[in-house]
C-alpha cells in the first residue's frame, strides 16, 4: 500500500491547502486515471502543465508573475474549502 506524506495544514486545521490531493493526483496520472486525477486537485491539474509551458516559453518567471501565481494559489485554497472540493 502506498503511503502519502500527510499535509501539516490539514492535520492541524482540517482544511485543505491548495496542494492537498497533489500526491494522489500524480499517482492517478501515473496509472492513467486522468479523470480521477483532475478531481483530486483541479487547479493543480490545470496550472502545473501551464506553468511548465510558460516557463519553457518565456524563461525564468519575474516577480509579477510569481505574485500572480501566489495570489491565485491563495484564492484556490479559500475557494476549495468554501466549496469543500
Amino acid at each position: 500500500m502506498l503511503q502519502y506524506i500527510p499535509c501539516p495544514l490539514h492535520q492541524l486545521t482540517g482544511l485543505n491547502c491548495p496542494l492537498c490531493g497533489g500526491q494522489r493526483m500524480v499517482v492517478a496520472l501515473w496509472h492513467g486515471q486522468v479523470t480521477e486525477a483532475f478531481w483530486l486537485n483541479p487547479a493543480l491539474f490545470i496550472a502545473a502543465p501551464l506553468c511548465a509551458v510558460l516557463w519553457i516559453w518565456r524563461g525564468r518567471p519575474n516577480s509579477r508573475t510569481l505574485l500572480i501565481a501566489l495570489t491565485l494559489t491563495l484564492v484556490w485554497g479559500i475557494v476549495r474549502n468554501l466549496l469543500k472540493l
